[in-house]
Parts: structure tokens; C-alpha cells; sequence
């Protein structure tokens, strides 16, 4: 009886454990793979304790059949489905037949003990208290072989499948899995080491101890309690399948998302930690009895009372987003959905809130953004578009007048590279208050970029968008002081009418944009109203650009000269270089058409640089003809004096030309040295290291006249033609002009007179001592044909 009650304790309890295992691991997820194999391994192994449960307690002949064909026939098949496990849960790469093979080679112990009777192989004699079984010495070595080539190929899948982990996407729960496998593996080694030695030592204990009734010859079979163990663990802590409930008690517990079970008064009776941090609710306060339509705005809460009853009634879902106030005083948005349980025959509001405030506001942040120019908080050029859209829209219905107007602020790229951006940033900032406070409410104000702004505005006629216009150009007017000094912007503006101009957003823009470039190339400060003629205009210098794009390519540019006099001898003395184009599709096109439109768009630097080549190579065959002491003036843009290596490129071109610095003066108006003048006047000194005279074209009409002729090494200093115009009949200009032939006087340079067409005009000038005149009266611009010509007869 006492035997029986150990062979039950140690053999036949752990069956049952391990069958119960199978069982509960089966039904943790009876599709998958996995569970399934998990299944027929745990069984496997309890079939081991089973037979060796048999094989103590029937008699001793039918004790060494169940030992070899259940006990040890089971522990092979235990070993094969352990590799198939392992090969499985690693995700080690092998080819299916090679897997196949590896894991299959403990089966083939199965054969030797099929093909002969089991006295062959163990014998048992009785003991005290346990039944022993010795193995044949070939039995003992097959089965040591086998058990050691499956430890071996067991770490070898654990280790492979973790070294090729790093090139898969492996979660981490699967990795952890993995290695909680392959601890119960070492667990279940150091298990059977440690009681394969410690039953080398049984026979040291006396029989009267406890040491003598433990089962020797099976403890170390029970590292099979340890693995199994270790094989469940591994699968219900790390997710092969969790059942049903217990996967809904981990969805409430850890969601991130608020959960809580709700009544039909919208009273919460449950609720999860996420739900109770996201409005603030302290865990001293009871789970019962929360009124959650009392945290929304009081203006929305019958609303939301008499909703929460009407899909509650119906079981009908909710999707919405709604404003709340938590218990912490916090505002918050959160996305709801609804589902209904029965609980207990009683009916529940399943609410499931997610925190998009952060969402919301990110949200809203960049719509500011989408629709608001950062620097002057004005809206953008997508805020114009929409925003003319809809007041087209509306002006059809309410029958009404749509203005829009362009505003382009002039010279404001002087502003910016002279004074700086933050200085340009700072005027843009102004201008756009000055902008908003001379509209009506009713306006829109935006900055389309750069220093362009556009206004939408409803108008009753067209003479309310010019008053608008003209108030506008008036504030501009008031100085703005940056870095302490004050500063005066003028604007260009533009102004269409909706629907006279045009019914769609890209008429109207293009309108107003017409009428504002035609504003600026009037003379700048000023508005104009959009005609047709105006259309027309813009049509042509879209044509003057694309003509420009291949002028030089297809050779259409030439120069001209104009003879510059002295007055003294009332010979020729110099000749401005002056640049013309006969365009096919337009015919002789002005330069002052052309060149602005060649500033604007980039071109002038290409066109520059060809005036330069042109010029010296045609100078230089005057040279050659015997005109040695000739001076040939060119103009030079904005674009050219502010290259670095410009200088370096004027000597390249006089040696390639082999022509004299002295036949050579570049003419630089105040406009163009004023961009940069701290670049310019070392540009302007390294010309004249050249031996090249420069000159200061178009005197008298800039901001800086005398600060530049103190600084920059000019020859001659060329009058407006403005101021000559009427220097016959206008004593005070005839003042303006002798103060300043004397000026020059006092500083060493020669004064050129432009635009002299009558002879009172080259008298006066005579008298005033000024030293060159240069206009129709002594000589048109002319080909070189011509100015030849021109020449010889001067020469004679």
C-alpha cells in the first residue's frame, strides 16, 4: 500500500499536471499551430510519467513491455515534438525537408525497440520501496545519444533564430518569449546533471533515510515538470493567444484610451485608470455615481442629454468629438464611441474617449499657419485666394462690387540690402498696419509674399476702391524710423472690380497686377485702375521677355553711339555706348522698355555682359583706324557692380582686346552703387587701379549725390537730362546746374551735360563752363556704320 502511494505522488500526479497543461494550453488558442503542437508535446511527456506509473505497479514481465513501448517510445516522441517546438518558436530560416530531417532523427530510436522483445533491452528487480529498471548497456548509449543530440539541436535553434532575429522584425514579446524558453532549457540541464550525480551517491545513505525512498533513476526525468513549465509560461505571459476574458481585462486595464461602463442616466459605474487620469478624477473618488454629462459645457448639456437618451433607448452607436471640463479644471477635447452590453439583464453604455486636445490644437496651429503669413500676421496667399473666392460667390448673390488691390512696396529691395532684412522685416511689419488701419473692416488684407500685398475689399462703385487707394498712399507718406533714422516707402498699387475686370480669382489677380505694373513703371507712387489697354501692355512685355530669353542667341542686339562734345574745341571727345534690339516679332524695341523688364527677370547680367564685349571690341577697332584718344562709355546695371570679381573681369576683357584702360569709362548711376556701397566702392577702386574712368550717370535725381562724389574716385559726373531741359528759361535750375559744374570744379572732375537739343541750351552750358554736352543738337545715337561717318567728318 505504502508503495502505491508513492508511485501515485511521483508518477501519476505528474501526469495529471502535465495533461491538464496540454488541456489548458489547447484551448488558450485551439487554431493556432503552436498551441496545438504544445498540446501533443505536453501529452507526450505525460505519457512518460503514465508509463513509468505502469511499468511499477503491473507485474514485471508486462512492466518491460509498457516501459520501452510507452515510456520510452513516448520520451522519443516527446524529443521530436520538442525540436519541431523549438524550430518553430525561434522562426529559425531552414527549408521545410531539412527541418523535417533534423527534427525527426530522435524517432529513429523507435526502431531497435519495435524490432526486439524488451527483455533484450531492461530488466527490473524490486527494491524496498521502488521497482528498478537496468537498461542494456546499447540502450543506455542510444538513448544517451539521442537525449544529447536533441539538447544539442535545441540550443542550436535558440541560438541560430537569435542571431537571425536582428534581420527580422521581431516584436519583443516574441523575443522575450524565446528567451524564457530557452531558460526552462537550461533549468531542465542543470535539473538533470545535478540528480544524475546525486544518484551516484544513493547507495552512501542508510535506508532508514528519507534520501533512500526518493526514485533515483526517475528525479532526473522530472526536469520534464521544469520545461513544461517554462513552455507554458512562456506562452500565456507573452501572448501566444490569451483567452477571451483575459484579454478584455488587459484591453481595460492597460488601454490608453479612457474606458468606463455607463448607465442610461449617463452615470459611470466603471472605469479604468486611463479614463479616471484623462478627467482628472482622484482615485478617492468612487468609481459609482460620476455624472459625466455634468462635465460637459453647461450651453451643451441638454443637448447632449436629450442625444445620450435618444441612442441609448435605440442601442445606436455614437462617434463624436466633445468639448470637456475635468475635474482639474482643464478644457479638453476627446473622441467618443459608444457600444451597448447586457450585464446582469440590465443594459450599459460601453464608452470608449480618446485626449485629441493635443491633436485639435496642432490642428488648429496649422491652419494659422496655412492661412497666416508669420511676419506681418496678415493673412497668406492661400487666405487671398479662398477668401476672393468667397466673395465672388457672395457678390453674386447680394448683387455687389468686389475690389481687389495689389500694393507693391517700391525700392524695397534697397531697404532690405542696405539696411539689412531685419530692417526690411521691420518696414514690412509697418506697412502692414498702415495697410489694415486705411481699410474698412470689411477688408481683407494679406500678404501674397515678398513686399506684395493684396486687399479684398466690397466696394459700391470703383471711385470707393480709388478713395481707398489714395488713403493708402497718403499713410505710406508718414516716415517710418529704423535704427533711428526715418525712412519714406512709397507703393505701386493696382486695382480691378469684380465683374467689370473679370468673374474668376486668376482675372482679377492678373488684373490687378497689370494695373500695378504699369503704376511702378509710370514713375512709382501711384495707383492706376485696370483698361483693357493696360491688357495690352502686359501682353507685350510678356512678349518683351520671351523675346529677350533668345535675343542674344539669335544675334538681334546692337549698339548705338552718342558723340559726347567738348565745349571748348566743339569736337567729338567721347561716345556713349547705348544697346538696341530689333526684334523680329515686335520690331525696334525702346531700351526703355526692355531693360526693366531685363532687371526684373535676371537677364541684364547676360545682356551686360555682352554690351561690355561688344563695346570694347568695337572701340578698339576705332583705335586701330586712328581714333587713339576716343572714350567710349558703358553702362553698368546694379546686377554687374555687385559680382566680386568684376573688376578682374574688366582686365580680362581689356587684354583680350588689347585695348587701353584710357579709351575705356564705365557710367554708374547713383541707384546702382547705393545697393551695396560698401562693395561698389571697392569695385569702383579697383577699376580705376585699371587705369578705367568712371562716371556717375543721371546726376541729380538720386538720395545721395554728394556722399558719393566725397567717396567713390569718379571722372566725370553726367547731368540728368532733366535738369537741362529747362535750364534756358529756369534761372534756379541754371543755379542748380553752375553749382554743380562748380562742385566738380573744386574736385577735380569734367561735367557732362545729357539731353542738350537746342543751341540756347549749349550756349548757357558754354557760359556756365561746363565741360562736354552730349544730346540730339550735336549728335543722334547712331550704328557704327554711321558713327564712322560721323567721325571722319569731325576729324576734318
Amino acid at each position: 500500500m505504502y508503495n502505491m502511494i508513492l508511485q501515485i505522488i511521483f508518477l501519476f500526479i505528474p501526469f495529471l499536471i502535465l495533461f491538464a497543461m496540454g488541456i489548458e494550453v489547447y484551448f488558450k488558442n485551439p487554431p493556432s499551430t503552436l498551441n496545438r503542437l504544445s498540446m501533443l508535446l505536453l501529452f507526450s511527456l505525460s505519457l512518460f510519467f503514465l508509463g513509468g506509473f505502469w511499468a511499477k505497479t503491473l507485474p514485471i514481465a508486462s512492466g518491460l513491455y509498457v516501459t520501452m513501448y510507452v515510456k520510452y517510445i513516448s520520451a522519443l516522441v516527446t524529443m521530436t515534438l520538442g525540436l519541431y517546438l523549438y524550430s518553430l518558436v525561434s522562426k529559425i530560416r531552414i527549408k521545410p525537408l531539412f527541418r523535417h530531417l533534423l527534427c525527426l532523427v530522435p524517432l529513429i530510436g523507435i526502431i531497435p525497440i519495435l524490432t526486439n522483445p524488451p527483455e533484450a533491452f531492461v530488466s527490473s528487480t524490486q527494491s524496498i520501496f521502488w521497482r528498478s529498471e537496468q537498461l542494456d548497456f546499447y540502450m543506455v548509449i542510444m538513448i544517451m545519444g539521442i537525449a544529447g543530440y536533441n539538447f544539442l539541436m535545441l540550443f542550436l535553434f535558440l541560438w541560430i533564430g537569435n542571431r537571425q532575429r536582428r534581420d527580422k522584425n521581431w516584436s519583443q514579446k516574441e523575443y522575450l518569449r524565446m528567451h524564457r524558453i530557452k531558460r526552462g532549457l537550461v533549468l531542465c540541464l542543470l535539473w538533470t546533471a545535478f540528480w544524475s550525480v546525486f544518484s551516484l551517491f544513493k547507495d552512501s545513505f542508510g535506508p532508514e533515510t528519507l534520501f533512500r525512498v526518493l526514485p533515483y533513476e526517475i528525479m532526473p526525468a522530472y526536469c520534464i515538470l521544469i520545461w513544461a513549465y517554462f513552455i507554458r509560461s512562456a506562452m500565456i505571459h507573452y501572448d501566444f493567444l490569451a483567452s477571451p476574458n483575459r484579454r478584455f481585462e488587459v484591453l481595460f486595464s492597460l488601454s490608453r484610451q479612457g474606458i468606463a461602463l455607463v448607465n442610461d442616466l449617463g452615470f459611470a459605474v466603471e472605469m479604468n485608470d486611463s479614463f479616471r487620469k484623462s478627467l482628472g478624477i482622484s482615485n478617492t473618488i468612487p468609481e459609482e455615481g460620476i455624472d459625466l454629462i455634468s462635465l460637459i459645457p453647461e450651453e451643451e448639456q441638454q443637448m447632449i442629454k436629450e442625444l445620450y437618451k435618444e441612442k441609448f433607448g435605440t442601442m445606436t452607436p455614437i462617434h463624436m468629438e466633445q468639448k470637456i471640463n475635468t475635474f482639474v479644471h482643464e478644457t479638453k477635447i476627446v473622441e467618443i464611441d459608444t457600444a451597448y452590453l447586457e450585464i446582469d439583464d440590465q443594459i450599459f453604455c460601453y464608452l470608449v474617449t480618446r485626449d485629441i486636445t493635443a491633436t485639435k490644437n496642432a490642428e488648429a496651429k496649422l491652419q494659422k499657419l496655412a492661412y497666416e503669413d508669420n511676419l506681418t500676421g496678415l493673412g497668406n496667399r492661400l487666405y487671398f485666394m479662398e477668401n476672393l473666392e468667397e466673395a465672388l460667390q457672395n457678390a453674386d448673390l447680394e448683387d455687389q462690387q468686389t475690389a481687389v488691390i495689389m500694393v507693391d512696396l517700391d525700392q524695397f529691395k534697397w531697404i532690405n540690402d542696405t539696411l539689412g532684412h531685419s530692417a526690411g522685416d521691420f518696414l514690412l511689419q509697418h506697412v502692414a498696419g498702415q495697410i489694415r488701419g486705411s481699410m474698412p473692416s470689411s477688408a481683407v488684407v494679406s500678404r501674397l509674399g515678398g513686399d506684395e500685398f493684396a486687399i479684398t475689399v466690397p466696394v459700391s462703385h470703383s471711385d470707393e476702391a480709388i478713395s481707398y487707394a489714395n488713403e493708402l498712399l497718403s499713410s505710406l507718406q508718414q516716415p517710418v524710423h529704423i535704427f533711428g533714422k526715418p525712412y519714406t516707402v512709397t507703393a505701386s498699387i493696382g486695382i480691378s472690380i469684380a465683374p467689370d475686370d473679370g468673374t474668376t480669382i486668376e482675372a482679377l489677380y492678373s488684373s490687378s497686377d497689370t494695373a500695378m505694373y504699369a503704376a511702378k513703371q509710370a514713375g512709382r507712387n501711384q495707383y492706376y485702375s485696370y483698361t483693357p489697354n493696360l491688357k495690352a501692355m502686359a501682353e507685350r512685355n510678356l512678349t518683351i521677355v520671351n523675346g529677350l530669353s533668345t535675343a542674344l542667341a539669335k544675334n538681334e542686339f546692337t549698339l548705338y553711339y552718342q558723340p559726347q562734345i567738348d565745349t571748348r574745341t566743339n569736337r567729338i571727345v567721347g561716345l556713349e555706348a547705348l544697346i538696341r534690339w530689333n526684334s523680329p516679332e515686335l520690331g525696334f524695341v525702346s531700351p526703355a522698355q526692355f531693360i526693366p523688364i531685363a532687371e526684373d527677370t535676371g537677364m541684364i547680367k547676360s545682356i551686360g555682359d555682352w554690351v561690355l564685349n561688344a563695346a570694347f571690341k568695337q572701340t578698339k577697332q576705332l583705335v586701330d583706324e586712328g581714333y587713339a584718344d576716343i572714350l567710349v562709355s558703358v553702362n553698368l546695371s546694379a546686377h554687374q557692380l555687385r559680382e566680386p570679381l568684376f573688376a578682374e573681369r574688366i582686365a580680362e576683357l581689356l587684354q583680350q582686346h588689347e585695348l587701353s584702360p584710357r579709351n575705356v569709362c564705365l557710367e554708374i548711376t547713383e541707384r546702382t552703387a547705393i545697393f551695396d556701397s560698401k562693395k561698389s566702392l571697392e569695385i569702383c577702386r579697383a577699376l580705376v587701379e585699371l587705369g578705367v574712368s568712371l562716371s556717375i550717370d543721371d546726376f541729380g535725381t538720386g538720395f545721395s549725390s554728394l556722399s558719393m562724389l566725397n567717396r567713390f574716385p569718379f571722372t566725370y559726373i553726367k547731368i540728368d537730362r532733366s535738369l537741362i531741359q529747362d535750364i534756358a528759361m529756369n534761372v534756379n535750375e541754371a543755379k542748380v546746374v553752375q553749382t554743380i559744374i562748380e562742385l566738380a570744379d573744386r574736385l577735380g572732375m569734367k561735367v557732362i551735360a545729357e539731353g542738350v537739343e537746342t543751341e540756347q541750351q549749349f550756349s548757357l552750358l558754354c557760359k556756365l563752363g561746363c565741360h562736354e554736352v552730349q544730346g540730339y543738337l550735336r549728335g543722334r545715337p547712331m550704328p557704327t556704320e554711321q558713327l564712322k561717318v560721323f567721325l571722319a567728318d569731325d576729324k576734318h
